[in-house]
């Protein structure tokens, strides 16, 4: 009976070694892949991320027409760039980026999958790829990260960094607030700022991944009012995950027409943004607010005097619905207007 007991405590003791040293092994596998800047790989990245904060604020001159149209290109979470879907995706962006001349790129998050431990995922290659073909435009471009788009083999920081070789790309940070992309693109008309655009970084995940959606932060908020008040023109707003009061704008204001409507399910999955509408709702300024993140909902409302726009998805690798074809959102913006609600004009585009 001893002998048995023996063999028995023998058998669960070398069971439990062999789940200690799989549990160790992927558990440290997971901490290079989260910590990880396989940036690094390619060997035209020099830029330093710290060069972020030297950055002059990017001014353009709007045409004698007034008009100043943005792109938005959204969740396309590209795999590695040679994938049937991504090449699906690279193709449509440039079959409409062919068809629709712009003045303005916005990358509004999710560019690249997240967490993926598979031997193929490479976001820089694909990252690269997407680079490579909108430099094609001579158009400038920016970006707002996403959830997802940090989450494995480099933080934001990397990316952002790695985009910065790009010579069309426009970025900039201030030190001392929250998030890895934040700033204004001002807009002069015959001389004069006439309006601008503002990138933020809405936040990831903590921890990567797994965890609960982080929010805008009250130091991110103070900076956006504080160069909006500074500035006193009406100002259009870019970053990936929706606040709250998207959801009553979808329910209550009047939507755009022309505009496909779609709610799939509640705009109200980051809550903690409540702090972002009620920082931000009496400021009259704020033309547009401008998000993406919920893959298969789609709106254009004007709520409260000012828009509200969320764009489902804009590439094959993304989940979605079914019903949903990637698409762009191009929002045309008339410097000239005197009143939020006849300032834009906003369509959504697909190949």
């Amino acid at each position: 009976m001893a002998n048995k007991k023996k063999q028995i405590i023998k058998v669960i003791a070398t069971i439990l070694a062999v789940v200690l040293l799989f549990v160790g092994s992927f558990g440290g596998y997971l901490l290079y892949r989260f910590n990880c800047d396989k940036s690094s790989d390619y060997g035209f990245v020099s830029n330093d991320y710290n060069n972020i904060y030297k950055q002059q604020v990017p001014t353009f001159d709007v045409g004698d027409d007034g008009e100043f149209d943005v792109l938005k290109i959204n969740d396309t979470h590209f795999y590695n760039g040679i994938c049937e879907d991504d090449k699906h995706t690279l193709s449509d962006l440039k079959t409409i980026l062919d068809k629709t001349p712009v003045d303005f790129i916005v990358v509004n998050g999710d560019l690249v999958e997240g967490f993926n431990l598979k031997s193929d995922y490479d976001k820089y290659k694909a990252i690269d790829l997407f680079a490579d073909m909108i430099e094609n435009y001579n158009i400038p471009w920016t970006f707002a990260p996403g959830n997802n788009d940090g989450e494995i083999d480099g933080d934001n920081d990397a990316i952002i960094a790695f985009m910065m070789e790009y010579p069309h790309f426009v970025y900039g940070n201030s030190e001392g607030i929250y998030g890895d992309m934040q700033l204004f693109v001002d807009l002069t008309y015959n001389g004069k700022l006439a309006h601008s655009l503002a990138i933020l970084d809405s936040g990831m995940r903590k921890p990567k991944a797994i965890g609960k959606y982080e929010y805008i932060q009250e130091s991110q908020i103070n900076w956006l009012l504080d160069g909006i008040n500074e500035r006193k023109v009406p100002t259009s707003v870019f970053f990936h995950m929706p606040v709250p009061s998207f959801e009553s704008a979808f329910d209550n204001g009047e939507a755009c027409q022309g505009f496909t409507m779609y709610k799939t399910y509640p705009y109200t999955d980051i809550p903690k943004n409540v702090l972002f509408d009620d920082m931000t709702k009496d400021n009259e300024y704020i033309s547009l607010i401008s998000c993406a993140h919920q893959h298969s909902n789609n709106m254009c409302s004007f709520y409260e005097g000012r828009w509200y726009q969320l764009s489902s998805v804009s590439g094959y690798s993304a989940g979605r619905d079914d019903f949903i074809i990637p698409s762009v959102t191009l929002t045309k913006i008339d410097v000239t207007a005197d009143n939020a609600k006849n300032m834009y004009t906003f369509e959504q585009i697909t190949a």
